[in-house]
């Protein structure tokens, strides 16, 4: 998990909201009484719909570090800086990887 200490309150209520919304979609899969449903169930879940809000969250992070870069004109070292990630990192994310 990721460390998170210096989040904003508002940052941590918006976890706190996701969390549950994954906590909710976990009570709908041990909700489902047959065990071949349930394993259907949680085999879409983890093949196609966890994959599908990966792929969109990491769409958010490049994003994120491509507008730092554009809009505000920063640097690698001043997004790495600003967002508390390496350098290399910020550069896979600014290229979409």
């Amino acid at each position: 998990m990721t460390d998170t200490p210096h989040l904003t309150d508002q940052q941590r209520e918006a976890l706190d909201r996701m969390r549950g919304h994954l906590d909710a979609a976990l009570v709908c899969l041990d909700e489902i009484r047959d065990p071949v449903e349930r394993e259907l169930v949680a085999r879409v879940m983890t093949d196609d719909l966890l994959p599908a809000a990966e792929g969109r969250a990491k769409a958010v992070r490049t994003k994120v570090v491509q507008q730092l870069r554009t809009e505000r004109g920063l640097k690698l070292r001043e997004v790495a800086d600003l967002i508390g990630l390496s350098i290399p990192r910020v550069d896979q994310l600014a290229k979409g990887k």
